[in-house]
């Protein structure tokens, strides 16, 4: 059987329009652009993740600006611009915009996102105790943490939740970054942000639809184990 055709851009190619975007934003003197999503936690692994999109985190950016970003983009050989959108929405902390650029790169569909608040509309502020500036692919910026990307990628806000495949790849950043990752602090991040009912539902959901675990979750979440155990004792009860 023919395997699918991954859509998903390789490292090399995000990392390309990665550059080309860090160098736009510095020449407009944008003081706190954030790498955000699965590019975060490349930062920190020996080989990049796939991605079909590239994220970032600024409260400074505007409209234009995407614009004529999405304009510096295109020059990129492989890449091709179609639109530049921006969305906002009313969460629970807050209103956040998301500016989008969509593009095609060698063919396959590509966005550029830059969000200006994080979780469920919190200011970017919250993650100030928790950024590094960091060297790599030619390039400084700022980046949130090791521990702080973990509790970001444990709190995907519901229904959708965890999916599958954002376990496996944080699975395999938790197993690379074992001996760096202070997992008391992923604790104090989760307690500071008051988010730890939001995790622990995340954690329990994506064992009852998936049979995944996040390694270490029991030192993430105290009694996870637990709750996990409980939800599928229940849910086997009530099968006919």
């Amino acid at each position: 059987m023919k395997r699918p055709e991954d859509i998903r851009a390789a490292p090399k190619e995000w990392i390309a329009l990665l550059q080309v975007a860090c160098r736009f934003f510095w020449e407009e003197k944008i003081g706190d652009l954030l790498l955000y999503g699965s590019q975060a936690m490349s930062v920190y692994m020996k080989n990049p993740l796939r991605s079909k999109d590239l994220d970032f985190l600024s409260s400074q950016v505007s409209y234009r600006q995407v614009e004529t970003l999405a304009d510096r983009l295109s020059e990129i050989k492989g890449v091709e611009q179609r639109t530049t959108s921006a969305q906002a929405r009313t969460l629970e902390h807050g209103r956040m915009t998301t500016f989008a650029i969509e593009l095609r790169v060698n063919g396959k569909p590509f966005f550029v996102e830059l969000f200006d608040r994080v979780l469920d509309g919190r200011s970017p502020s919250v993650l100030q105790p928790h950024i590094l500036q960091t060297r790599r692919w030619g390039l400084e910026f700022w980046s949130p943490a090791r521990e702080a990307i973990v509790v970001l990628r444990l709190a995907f806000r519901q229904p959708e939740g965890i999916t599958r495949l954002n376990a496996i790849r944080l699975n395999r950043f938790i197993q690379e970054n074992q001996e760096s990752l202070r997992f008391k602090l992923v604790r104090e991040i989760i307690t500071e942000w008051g988010i730890e009912d939001w995790v622990e539902k995340n954690l329990v959901n994506l064992y009852s639809r998936n049979n995944i675990r996040i390694l270490n979750d029991g030192k993430i979440i105290r009694g996870i184990e637990r709750k996990i155990d409980g939800k599928q004792t229940a849910t086997t009860a009530s099968l006919p």
